[in-house]
């Protein structure tokens, strides 16, 4: 398997096993021994992975791979499986007095974990315990699969509605200005315009929330009419999925399913998907509106969605593991690629090397400095001599295999144009794969497949 798939593997099934109910049990991570042997696991995956040896130190392995550390990970997943329970409203508080010698319970440590990330509490959380809507009183309708056909008719359909209908465009929209809402409602068949509204909603909020805010806002203005067809098109296909389910588990989508709700007792509803920006009026003018609204003074109130706090999580994870890094004494694996070098190469090793095992074994042993060259091997007891067989005037370390060693002089002046260079110019100025060949050619990492059973060329 390539090393993309073995990552995919680990990171989509196992770690998913590992992380299973971590809020509950992640106080067990801060005993050592236990650490240890969850490391020890993703390790093995990496090196899997990876082809590394057997002693490169777990650190290096999650740098380079660019995978997490597990202890961080589990950490991260715990905080957001107590961010949801706090949303259903079922997350108990320890009462326990705090003094020294306690031990604290789960709920306390994800609740420190989440101190730091400033959630607003006095919002409220948008996610919460799901809830059936078995008493839908507006018909919804979907693009099929192919929904070809369904695009093509569309400006028929729109020009083909009768005039005595309320037809409402509703749209939202996130930019860097904020997030807004907008709707324009018609009667008339577009040519009467009976209402164009836009405000703006917090900025923690997606545009999920602005989608459904713009059609339950349009539904309480709607609120008095009676006996009419009204028609609600919306592009946001998520929207109008939440709204066909028979559970809902968001309270933006609860209030929008109970503002149409409303109206539909009195009036025949439905909920249309139209095709964004393709030269439809209706669509264009809610996306006038809703950009309108991302610069309104018009602020309402709505919850913090829970793909915010997770990102929120996600963000303080990723500085824990880079503080984590950070402070550990890697002196080879820094000296490669570390923050003062090129980091497009790690982002080349795990984009384009990630589809040839035996490329990034050789980049991940030359970074790493645990390889097949008789410095190392000396020091694991696989070698007599730290010498380089070529020249045997200097310990074959990475740094001299790739930049001093005078017997291979020619061929590295061929594909780094200079015959002498330091192992850091080499990793900083030239990609992982100029390296990898010039490596190759050397023929002092011959791949497992030009082995015999003995080890023997």
């Amino acid at each position: 398997l390539t090393p993309k798939i073995c990552k995919w593997i680990y990171t989509a099934v196992i770690r998913p096993m590992l992380s299973y109910c971590a809020s509950i049990w992640i106080r067990a991570t801060h005993i050592k021994g236990n650490a240890t042997k969850l490391e020890r696991v993703q390790a093995l995956a990496l090196r899997i992975m990876s082809g590394a040896m057997p002693s490169t130190p777990f650190n290096a392995l999650n740098y380079i791979t660019d995978t997490i550390n597990i202890i961080t990970y589990l950490s991260g997943e715990a905080a957001k499986g107590a961010t949801r329970l706090q949303g259903y409203g079922v997350w108990p508080l320890e009462t326990t007095p705090r003094t020294k010698g306690t031990i604290y319970a789960h709920t306390t440590i994800n609740n420190e974990f989440l101190e730091d990330l400033n959630i607003p509490k006095s919002k409220g959380r948008d996610l919460t315990t799901p809830i059936l809507t078995l008493d839908r009183e507006f018909q919804v309708t979907t693009p099929g699969e192919d929904n070809t056909e369904y695009r093509r008719s569309l400006p028929e359909v729109i020009n083909n509605t009768h005039n005595e209908a309320i037809t409402c465009y509703t749209d939202g929209s996130l930019t860097e200005t904020g997030c807004g809402s907008g709707y324009v409602i018609t009667t008339n068949n577009n040519n009467t315009i009976i209402n164009e509204t836009s405000f703006r909603l917090p900025d923690y909020c997606s545009v999920y929330q602005a989608e459904l805010s713009a059609i339950k806002d349009a539904c309480n203005y709607l609120s008095n009419e009676e006996n009419r067809h009204i028609i609600i098109w919306t592009d946001s296909l998520s929207s109008i999925q939440t709204l066909s389910s028979h559970t809902i588990r968001s309270k933006t989508a609860q209030d929008c399913f109970a503002s149409i709700n409303n109206i539909a007792t009195n009036n025949k509803v439905e909920i249309r998907w139209i095709a964004a920006h393709k030269g439809l009026w209706g669509n264009e003018k809610a996306d006038e509106m809703a950009k309108l609204g991302t610069t309104s003074e018009d602020i309402r109130n709505c919850p913090i969605p829970q793909s915010y706090i997770k990102k929120l999580i996600d963000d303080k994870v990723k500085q824990l593991d880079s503080a984590k890094w950070n402070s550990s004494k890697h002196r080879h694996t820094n000296m490669t690629i570390g923050e003062s070098n090129n980091q497009t190469m790690k982002k080349h090793l795990n984009t384009t090397l990630t589809n040839n095992r035996n490329n990034y074994r050789t980049a991940m042993h030359l970074i790493t400095g645990h390889c097949g060259l008789n410095n190392y091997l000396y020091t694991i007891k696989r070698s007599i001599t730290r010498l380089c067989p070529n020249c045997e005037a200097s310990d074959e370390t990475v740094a001299h295999f790739l930049g001093q060693c005078p017997a291979t002089a020619q061929l590295r002046g061929n594909i780094f144009q200079d015959y002498y260079l330091s192992i850091n110019d080499i990793f900083k100025n030239h990609n992982i794969t100029t390296i990898i060949n010039y490596a190759k050619r050397t023929n002092r990492f011959i791949e497992p497949e030009h082995l015999d059973q003995s080890g023997v060329t």
